[in-house]
């Protein structure tokens, strides 16, 4: 299967080569969801993103909207605009662009588009799915790269380098660097010990110069079979039974492990991103691995793929924010005028079952909106609008409303 959510669209991605030969098609037809109904709070992976995929063409968004370049033009792009935000973030984003797509729509005689629930998580979640796929890197900066980190020294590709860590050939048959970066991190104590004993420096990468390097590959490596490799599409379900099976939450345990705090270190990150970071971090946590007489984890089969798609993942739902800022939201952006309590105009939120799930409160004000437009343009009130942070903040004061109504009666 092709390593993208959305094959039919023209960005390069985890694997191109199904777009080129145009059988990505059937990808939505053969995709479990990702998971059931669960808390969104605990859950870093709420939602289908294929489904949301689905769901971006039939709600008619990709009439204004696009993604990679592929879509409308009335309205942002939207793999650059929203694309690796967090859950709330990006409900905040939906809102503030809420009137103008209200009008927009209203001028091409379309009904406003309802999202339910699971509907509401699908969409999100395709769209934070956008930022794990990469572009293609360029050969050029990974030849730099590539000699600079002295991989020839130990390398050959191209019949050209050293014999030590045997040949890279083979790894052009992958458009994505994730194979690359799988054989690196098994190969990693071996790695270590010949670069130690050499006075060769342990390379270090930043920011997608994996995928620079996988590139340099593709252009310089000799095959006889040239066909291309395609690989599975990563399952972040996967991926969280190799977190838990590979004992990774023995140290990343949030803030408190040993170890990263993985929801901070990838999120918004990319694949070749995430992998640089594993390879970075894997000859420090062999050491502490085996001072703790723990193995060092290997990975097969597609396991390096789903465990970073997990891993990405986990930087959805952001942390909790500060309830006492969110009431100060509440209360600057008028939204007491008609939810202040049981004598309000609207609904009562502290009676209200949504404001306890951030997936049901994202619903709920989407669906709400045009009621909302349509009220405030007759009363001449400015639509509000939040800043980054804002919407995090709101979402955690609406949550304590109704324990707080409950201890005041």
């Amino acid at each position: 299967m092709n390593n993208r959510p959305n094959p039919d669209e023209g960005r390069p991605s985890f694997c191109t080569a199904f777009v080129r030969a145009g059988v990505a098609l059937i990808l939505s037809a053969l995709l479990l969801p990702l998971v059931p109904a669960a808390s969104a709070q605990n859950d870093p992976l709420q939602g289908d993103p294929f489904r949301g995929r689905k769901l971006l063409k039939e709600k008619l968004c990709t009439q204004c909207h696009s993604v990679w370049g592929n879509g409308g033009v009335v309205g942002p792009e939207l793999s650059s605009a929203v694309a690796g935000k967090n859950w709330l973030e990006l409900v905040g984003d939906f809102w503030n662009h809420t009137p103008r797509m209200i009008d927009a729509m209203n001028t091409k005689g379309h009904s406003w588009p309802k999202l339910d629930r699971e509907e509401m998580a699908d969409l999100l979640s395709y769209l934070y799915y956008l930022r794990l796929f990469d572009e293609l890197g360029d050969p050029e900066r990974g030849s730099v790269v590539y000699f600079r980190l002295r991989c020839v020294s130990c390398h050959s590709l191209g019949n050209e380098g050293g014999s030590i860590g045997g040949p890279l050939d083979r790894f052009s048959a992958y458009p994505s660097a994730v194979k690359l970066a799988q054989a690196m991190w098994n190969a990693g104590p071996a790695m270590q010990s010949v670069q130690v004993g050499a006075g060769i420096a342990i390379p270090d990468f930043t920011r997608n110069e994996v995928a620079h390097i996988q590139s340099y590959i593709r252009a310089r490596a000799l095959r006889e079979d040239r066909e291309v490799q395609l690989l599975p599409l990563p399952d972040p379900r996967k991926g969280a039974e190799v977190f838990a099976a590979k004992r990774c939450g023995s140290c990343h345990r949030g803030r408190v492990g040993t170890g990263p705090d993985l929801r901070a270190s990838a999120l918004s990150l990319s694949v070749s991103e995430i992998s640089g970071i594993l390879w970075n971090h894997s000859y420090e946590m062999f050491d502490s691995m085996r001072a703790a007489g723990i193995a060092f984890p290997r990975f097969e089969d597609n396991e390096m793929a789903d465990l970073i798609s997990y891993l990405q993942f986990l930087g959805f739902f952001a942390e909790r924010g500060n309830p006492d800022e969110g009431a100060t939201v509440f209360r600057d952006r008028g939204c007491t005028g008609c939810h202040g309590g049981r004598d309000a105009s609207a609904v009562d939120l502290a009676e209200s079952s949504v404001v306890s799930d951030p997936v049901s409160l994202s619903s709920a004000m989407w669906n709400h909106a045009p009621d909302m437009h349509e009220l405030m343009a007759d009363l001449a009130i400015a639509w509000p609008k939040f800043d980054p942070g804002e919407m995090e903040n709101l979402a955690a004061y609406l949550s304590t409303l109704p324990e707080t109504r409950r201890k005041g009666d």
